[in-house]
């Protein structure tokens, strides 16, 4: 009987570390992309919609979740990086849609960057996922097997 939750496969495979050049990786890509992705939008006369208020604090929500993933170096911090380019991209596209910014050329990097980074965050992902988790911080950590025998012996 499931009783709702994370079961505990998941929890274990959010929680496996990625490779740190990985996580430094995308961070820097988020870095770059997003300031890029900033810069080119124009400047605006038309007030801020007040539902965009509360998209962006949830989307700065998401960067400092992912950012948090990254410096732990977890898998759950790709996933989430996953989930912030997609509500990026969401983000870029209600822009001109909403009227807060006129449609123009700018709109076509601006979604360039958040698909990069959209497509590296499933990138860095699936590379995490095919190349299994790095090893533990404590090596000095008894494994299970070693836990168990100790117990037996005991």
């Amino acid at each position: 009987m499931h009783t709702g939750g994370m079961d505990l496969e998941t929890r274990v495979w959010l929680q496996e570390r990625i490779d740190g050049r990985v996580a430094v990786g995308v961070g820097i890509a988020w870095l770059v992309a997003y300031q890029v992705a900033v810069s080119l939008e124009p400047v605006t006369h038309q007030p801020e919609p007040w539902y965009g208020v509360g998209l962006g604090v949830a989307f700065m929500g998401l960067l400092a979740a992912t950012a948090a993933g990254l410096i732990a170096q977890r898998r759950w911090g790709l996933v989430v990086s996953v989930a912030a380019a997609g509500f990026f991209t969401a983000l870029s596209v209600a822009c001109p849609v909403s009227g807060h910014h006129p449609f123009g050329a700018w709109w076509f990097g601006q979604m360039a960057c958040a698909l990069a980074i959209l497509g590296g965050s499933v990138a860095a992902l699936n590379w995490s996922v095919r190349h299994g988790a790095t090893a533990p911080d404590d090596s000095s950590a008894p494994s299970d097997d070693r836990a168990i025998e100790a117990h037996v012996d005991a």
